[in-house]
C-alpha cells in the first residue's frame, strides 16, 4: 500500500474551496504528514499536472488524492480504468453527507473495496478526523463501520470455492476476538476514544482499555492505530 513518508510527497486535495479550505490545507500540512498540501479544482488539472515535466520539482510525487463529493464518480471512473498517474496513490473521498455516503457504497461497493479506496468523514471532531487521514496516509484503508452495511450482501461461505472459502475462513478465525472485543475493535476502527467506547457500551473506561490491550495481542499489532488498520484490511475486504 502506498503511504506518505517522504519529505518529497504531495498531498492533493480536489474539489471545492468551501469544504477544502486553507485552513484545512494548513492542517494537513503540519499534522499529518510530511508532505506539501495544494487544492485543485477538477481531474483534468491534476491529470495535466501531473504530466508536467516540473510537477515533481514542485511538490514531490503525489501520494494521496483527496476529492469532494461532487468528484466521487469520478474517483471510481479512473480507479477502474486504472489510470496509471494514480496508481501508486491513496485515494480518498470526504465524505460530508451520510445518505449521499451510503447512495456511493450501494452503487459502487465492490470498485471502492477492491481499489482501496477511502472514506472520510468530514463532520466528526478534529483529532478524530486527524487520527483517520494520519490512518490513511500512512497505508491503511478506511470506511467508517455504519457504511460497510449498505454494500451488497456478500455470498455465504459454502457458496465460496475452495481456496476462497478458506482465506475467508482464516481471516474471520485468526484474531480469536470475543464478541465483547470485536464491538470494542469496530468503535475504535471508527476513530473513538476510549471515554465514548465505555458510555456506549455502558463499561468503565479500564475496562476498554483491558480490551483494547487484548485485542492488540490477540491480532499481533502493536498500537490501537494498527488495530484499527487491521480492522479495515480484514473486515472490509
Amino acid at each position: 500500500m502506498p503511504s506518505c513518508r517522504k519529505q518529497d510527497a504531495a498531498i492533493c486535495f480536489l474539489g471545492a474551496s468551501q469544504i477544502f479550505s486553507d485552513t484545512v490545507l494548513r492542517t494537513v500540512d503540519a499534522e499529518v504528514a510530511p508532505a506539501t498540501c495544494l487544492r485543485l479544482d477538477d481531474f483534468e488539472t491534476l491529470l495535466e499536472a501531473l504530466r508536467s515535466d516540473g510537477w515533481i520539482e514542485d511538490h514531490g510525487a503525489l501520494c494521496s488524492l483527496i476529492v469532494d463529493e461532487d468528484h466521487a464518480d469520478g474517483l471510481v471512473a479512473l480507479a477502474e480504468r486504472r489510470e496509471p498517474l494514480l496508481s501508486r496513490v491513496k485515494l480518498i473521498v470526504a465524505i460530508e453527507d451520510e445518505a449521499y455516503a451510503q447512495d456511493l457504497m450501494t452503487r459502487h461497493s465492490a470498485a471502492v473495496l477492491s481499489h482501496h479506496i477511502s472514506l472520510l468523514p468530514m463532520n466528526v471532531n478534529l483529532t478524530t478526523w486527524l487520527l483517520i487521514l494520519r490512518m490513511i496516509v500512512s497505508g491503511g484503508h478506511y470506511i467508517p463501520p455504519a457504511l460497510l452495511r449498505c454494500r451488497p450482501a456478500d455470498p455465504p461461505i459454502s457458496a465460496l470455492n475452495g481456496s476462497a472459502a478458506a482465506n475467508a475462513s482464516h481471516a474471520i478465525d485468526v484474531s480469536g476476538l470475543t464478541p465483547r472485543e470485536t464491538e470494542v475493535l469496530e468503535m475504535l476502527a471508527s476513530g473513538q476514544p476510549n471515554k465514548i467506547i465505555a458510555g456506549q457500551l455502558n463499561l468503565s473506561e479500564h475496562t476498554v482499555k483491558l480490551h483494547i490491550h487484548r485485542i492488540i495481542g490477540k491480532l499481533g499489532v502493536t498500537n490501537r492505530t494498527e488495530a484499527a488498520i487491521w480492522y479495515h484490511r480484514n473486515r472490509s475486504a
